[in-house]
């Protein structure tokens, strides 16, 4: 069966940092997604913000 495809952009040292990590701790990639969306759905506005400052800084290789 085809995936879906997105319509959305990840970046592709984003997607390669998940796959890596994902497979050398043997976890299912969906349910690491499903289990990363609960975590930001259910953190605050604060939280959020400093998720989003986190992902920034690891796509644009700063330190945070």
């Amino acid at each position: 069966m085809d995936k879906p495809k997105r319509s959305y952009y990840l970046p592709s040292k984003l997607v390669n940092a998940f796959d890596k990590d994902v497979e050398k701790s043997g976890y299912v990639r969906e349910k690491v997604v499903a289990a990363a969306l609960l975590s930001f759905l259910d953190s605050d506005a604060n939280t959020r913000a400093k998720m989003f400052d986190r992902l920034d800084s690891f796509i644009n290789g700063r330190k945070s």
